[in-house]
């Protein structure tokens, strides 16, 4: 393994949110880039707030405590767990709703962050439509994708990129995500069961075939930083050993230029088998 966040990186505060052509080129080489301090922290508040509002509706649907002013990540998370601890499902709940939260929407839409996708793709971007905060429970492994490329849970133009984008601070002992540099290059490799030491509902790669990656690099975001790889770089996270939740903005946006993707009138192919992993339940 390589050394931690040895990554292409703008660093925004120092080089301003321009891409430059070198950087463009080392995306494409490598899979990923890692976009420091594109956001503020407090352009996440209003993710902060769509979270905290919906968890108070759950708590006063449930008879629970509802603590609806206490918006910090930290209150959020200790506030889920209660929740989840009191009554199972309820984190799922809030998973399914805030897809349709404003504040994802808005997010994904930022003037800044379509600006470095635009350059990196192209001027007609379309985003999918799935608006995921990731919810890592401490502990918790029936959720973590183990080693994976997005691209077979989605489909669409290989092309396709990820955005992370953690709402805090997000390092190897609360689950941050390890990628395979330049993997990307080569042709989508086959999911299916495997062990990767994790017990977890999703399919995944070869152990074999992860063995055989010499560029992999475990990441540390703080709040304000945006992970963007490419649809085909494999990464995986590593369980959430914290104390407390770990939330994070996912998702995902195709290049409507895609000639393939254009030729498919900008439609994805059956999926079924990789769903069916993903509808899975712990029971």
């Amino acid at each position: 393994m390589l050394p931690l966040n040895q990554l292409c990186t703008l660093d925004c505060h120092r080089d301003g949110f321009e891409l430059t052509e070198k950087l463009k080129n080392q995306y494409t080489e490598e899979g990923a880039i890692l976009v420091k301090g594109l956001f503020s922290p407090d352009e996440y508040l209003p993710l902060r707030k769509d979270l905290s509002g919906r968890l108070s509706l759950l708590e006063t649907h449930f008879g629970a405590a509802s603590l609806q002013n206490e918006n910090e990540i930290t209150q959020i998370s200790d506030r889920l767990r209660d929740l989840e601890s009191s009554h199972p499902g309820a984190q799922s709940i809030l998973y399914d709703s805030m897809n349709a939260a404003p504040s994802l929407h808005t997010m994904g839409a930022h003037p800044k962050l379509l600006a470095i996708l635009e350059a990196l793709l192209s001027p007609e971007i379309s985003l999918h439509d799935r608006y995921i905060i990731l919810m890592s429970m401490p502990q918790a492994e029936w959720h973590l994708a183990t080693w994976h490329q997005d691209w077979y849970y989605n489909e669409g133009p290989y092309s396709t990129i990820t955005l992370y984008a953690p709402l805090q601070k997000t390092d190897q002992n609360n689950g941050s995500l390890t990628l395979a540099l330049g993997e990307h290059r080569k042709a989508p490799v086959a999911h299916d069961e495997h062990d990767h030491g994790i017990n977890t509902k999703w399919h995944s790669l070869p152990p074999e075939v992860v063995q055989q990656y010499d560029r992999v690099v475990p990441t540390a975001l703080e709040v304000g930083d945006v992970l963007l790889f490419h649809s085909l770089t494999p990464h995986t996270p590593c369980k959430n050993q914290s104390d407390y939740v770990r939330f994070v903005l996912n998702l995902r946006y195709r290049d409507l230029r895609d000639p393939q993707f254009l030729r498919d009138g900008w439609r994805i192919k059956d999926i079924t088998h990789a769903r069916r992993a993903m509808q899975r339940t712990a029971s």
